[in-house]
């Protein structure tokens, strides 16, 4: 079998970035309607995000041990053996099929078990434990995605791969539509039938079958047609599921800390509702992070996508310097568009929240601000523990990812047991505090491994730029809160209000940060620019 060429790396980013543009966006609109349907805070909105989450939680154990480990490693590896090459990627494609299959079953069997594990309890637990009947054959279908997204883009196939689930959002959107068109808002968990369940967790479960389904139509067309066989010897498996233990063990720690710290909001909500107050709970921390991961979704994604096909490339041909350059592009790229992005976030989360949520009462907006605004200040660490992940798959290195997964669980345990002890209303605030202390202290010995490991990045230079752009950044962010709260204090924080603040702050954030980052001579922004406005002109 032919080794297939790489493509350019910022044209396959640039195609990527595109349908997850298109795909937050609507994720966006999901979650909004979302809130419509089960409200930003109590039981209900509990029970389904619990239930909801579930599959997620369930199928990044496998993506990120067994999938991860063996799937990209072995689909290169497979790509260039002459001769048996497709047979090796049949059989690694039953086994995972087989397995994924199996795990589904037995998540159904242990949903009411699973419910109650993740904190839920009296109401909230009956009603969990039905949306998770319908939600959990999910994981078969995320599983699905993975591995045809993984075959598609070994062969540098990745548009869509990225599109498929802005499918996903069209049939999650219609099915809330259908909801709301059907039954009231704002029942009790205890009035909620199985027609209600089925329609808003079954369109949950339906828009991530359209989501995987596309891809397998899509294979014929990249040069690949799967036959299931059971002959799985002789393909160096075996040495494979030595690292996939290794990353299996790491993946179940990332897991049990994400399953201690949603319990943890849980509880903290519980105790509030019982002594009849109302706090953020795990529906504000999702809608939290699902804003805070569109820019990394279209950003650093699409661009560490590109990425790993080639870092693994670069391992199994021994080449250390093509590993090395593209460890500084995944350094270089994410830094100069999420360093001002960061700021400009942390700056306007107010509004983006209020625009972004326009239904929920504004003590929900505000909470989800906040946790937005502290999740936002780490995209930019977020992004270098990506990389990290990615560079440790590419090198078939399952000890390394599970010590630096440990670093992340613990810190992030750590503080979610600290919210157990603080006022109600901290605990979504302190998670997401969590989450940025987490991945910053990660990024920061990554990187002091990976210059040892490859004998050398660019550390000094990126320090610099690093310097430059938080020079340029901060100050442009500064000018933008203070527009922000002129705006918010003449025309107050309604929807129009909201968006004539986001508007004005961020044009007085471009046009400060563009003007510093030319005093600083930041040449990637500089010629970013230069470049879009001669694109213009030719246009």
């Amino acid at each position: 079998m032919t080794q297939a060429r790489p493509s350019g790396l910022g044209r396959a980013a640039t195609l990527m970035a595109s349908g997850s543009l298109v795909s937050r966006a609507l994720g966006i609109v999901r979650n909004a309607l979302l809130g419509v349907c089960i409200g930003g805070m109590g039981a209900v909105s509990d029970a389904f995000q619990t239930a909801n989450t579930l599959p997620n939680t369930i199928f990044m154990l496998l993506q990120s041990g067994v999938l991860t480990a063996v799937l990209m490693p072995q689909l290169t590896r497979a790509l260039r053996r002459e001769g048996d090459g497709k047979a090796m990627t049949d059989a690694l494609l039953t086994a995972i099929f087989a397995l994924v299959g199996v795990v589904t079953v037995v998540a159904m069997a242990c949903a009411d078990p699973l419910v109650t594990l993740m904190g839920l309890r009296g109401p909230a637990h009956a009603l969990g434990v039905a949306f998770a009947y319908w939600c959990l054959p999910q994981i078969f279908f995320y599983a699905l995605y993975a591995v045809l997204s993984q075959v598609l883009n070994v062969r540098d196939r990745f548009g869509l791969v990225m599109w498929t689930p802005a499918f996903a959002n069209l049939v999650q959107i219609a099915g809330m539509g259908v909801f709301l068109a059907l039954f009231t808002r704002g029942a009790p968990p205890q009035e909620w039938s199985p027609l209600m369940v089925g329609v808003l967790a079954g369109s949950a479960t339906l828009g991530i079958v359209v989501q995987a389904l596309p891809l397998a139509f899509a294979l014929p067309r990249a040069g690949y047609r799967w036959r299931p066989t059971w002959r799985l010897r002789g393909y160096g498996f075996r040495a494979a599921g030595k690292v996939a233990v290794w990353m299996g063990v790491a993946v179940v720690i990332a897991q049990l800390g994400g399953v201690a710290t949603q319990a943890a909001i849980n509880v903290v909500a519980g105790r509030a509702r019982a002594a009849g107050e109302i706090v953020a709970g795990l529906f504000v921390y999702q809608q939290a992070f699902t804003i805070f991961m569109v820019p990394h979704g279209v950003i650093t994604v699409s661009i560490l996508t590109a990425l790993l096909p080639r870092m693994t490339r670069a391992v199994q041909e021994g080449d250390v310097g093509a590993l090395r350059g593209d460890l500084d592009r995944g350094l270089a790229l994410p830094l100069v568009t999420m360093v001002p992005i960061s700021a400009l976030l942390v700056a306007l989360a107010l509004p983006a929240s209020r625009i972004l949520n326009p239904w929920l009462d504004l003590a929900s907006v505000e909470a989800i601000a906040s946790a937005f605004a502290v999740m936002s200040v780490g995209l930019v660490a977020y992004a270098v523990v990506g990389l990290q992940q990615r560079y440790s798959t590419a090198r078939e290195d399952g000890r390394t990812y599970l010590v630096f997964q440990g670093i992340v669980t613990v810190i992030q345990v750590v503080f979610a047991a600290a919210i157990l002890a603080l006022a109600p209303g901290w605990g979504v605030t302190m998670v997401a505090v969590g989450q940025t202390v987490s991945n910053g202290v990660a990024a920061l010995v990554f990187l002091v491994v990976a210059q040892r490991q490859t004998g050398g990045l660019p550390l000094r230079r990126l320090a610099g730029l690093t310097a430059r752009l938080l020079g340029a950044a901060v100050p442009a962010g500064l000018a933008a809160f203070g527009l922000l709260h002129v705006v918010i204090g003449w025309l107050g924080l309604g929807i129009v209000g909201s968006l004539v603040a986001l508007a004005l702050g961020a044009l007085g954030f471009g046009l400060v940060f563009l003007g510093l980052a030319a005093l600083l001579r930041i040449h990637q922004v500089t010629d970013a620019v230069r470049g879009g406005v001669r694109r213009l002109r030719r246009s």
